[in-house]
């Protein structure tokens, strides 16, 4: 599945690595969704609200962690591609839900998932 950018151009598979790519193979490991193949593909917009929510899901900050505490693994996973990214964003840390700050995550993950939860990146 492959999502328009924000220009409304059908962007080419991007791979990424490191530990994003590490907790969403865990995470379709155990769901059974398809959640890697679907981020190559994904607009900036969506991957950086995907990575912003891998991160919250693999080193949460105390309210993330209230936050996602009743949450399933597969509702989590099926949650990435079904809600609108800046609701995401909205939800995981407000000072992310701006659109076009939150593309510029989608490029590559930050090199740590605590990255995400410093105010000044």
């Amino acid at each position: 599945m492959r999502e328009p950018s924000q220009t409304g151009t059908i962007e080419r598979s991007r791979p990424f690595d490191g530990w994003a790519l590490e907790v969403a193979c865990e995470l379709e490991r155990r769901t059974s969704i398809p959640i890697v193949s679907r981020l190559f593909c994904a607009s900036d917009l969506r991957r950086g609200a995907v990575f912003l929510a891998l991160a919250a899901w693999r080193a949460p900050d105390p309210q993330q962690r209230t936050l996602l505490a009743g949450v399933t693994e597969g509702d989590f996973a099926a949650w990435l591609f079904l809600e609108d990214p800046a609701e995401i964003a909205e939800v995981l840390d407000s000072r992310r839900s701006n659109p076009r700050g939150l593309a510029l995550f989608g490029k590559e993950p930050l090199a740590r998932p605590e990255q995400y939860q410093n105010p000044f990146v």
